[in-house]
């Protein structure tokens, strides 16, 4: 919940009279707040919160693992305006560094750190934050997270047509600055 209090403050809400209004949270230790642009894919607006770099090992209440260069935390909010459940596969989420390299999730530091696994559902109006782990070279230079989701709208006809939300993106690049 810190987390999801946090990434709406950071991600800007609190501009209208109809948006929540939420005091600011403090973020995990070690973990830079970022500035929260966000990004649709469809009817879910994707916002990157939160990041963690240079970390030499992941510990969990069940064993530890070393990463072959550094750990990164990337901290995601996720939002569904649709009508319908929308899902999202944290496996197929990408680090992008200044090199165009890109990297993905770490199974082990998901799976020690307790992280989410398989797929997700969002809800109709859910919000939902979590932690995606990487293990990326000592020395890069982070670029974005690239966010794959799902593009599928709500409107029954275009249910029954197959279609997506009109001009949907997919995937979109969210900077990590």
């Amino acid at each position: 919940m810190t987390g999801l209090l946090l990434a709406l403050t950071v991600a800007g809400c609190g501009s209208s009279s109809h948006d929540y209004k939420f005091p600011p949270q403090p973020a995990p230790s070690g973990e830079t707040p970022l500035a929260g642009k966000s990004a649709p894919i469809g009817e879910v607006t994707y916002t990157a919160i939160g990041l963690r770099t240079q970390l030499g090992e992941v510990i969990g209440s069940h064993g530890s693992w070393v990463p072959h260069g550094q750990y990164v935390r990337v901290r995601l909010l996720m939002v569904n305006h649709g009508r319908e459940r929308h899902d999202f596969d944290p496996g197929r989420q990408l680090i992008v560094t200044s090199d165009g390299k890109t990297y993905g999730p770490s199974t082990d530091a998901m799976q020690i750190s307790r992280g989410v696994s398989g797929t997700q559902t969002l809800a109709s109006q859910e919000m939902c934050a979590f932690d995606l782990w990487f293990d990326v070279p000592k020395n890069a230079k982070l670029q974005a997270i690239r966010v794959y989701g799902d593009a599928s709208s709500s409107k029954l006809a275009d249910q029954l047509k197959g279609a997506k939300v009109a001009g949907a993106k997919n995937p979109i690049d969210l900077p990590l600055k």
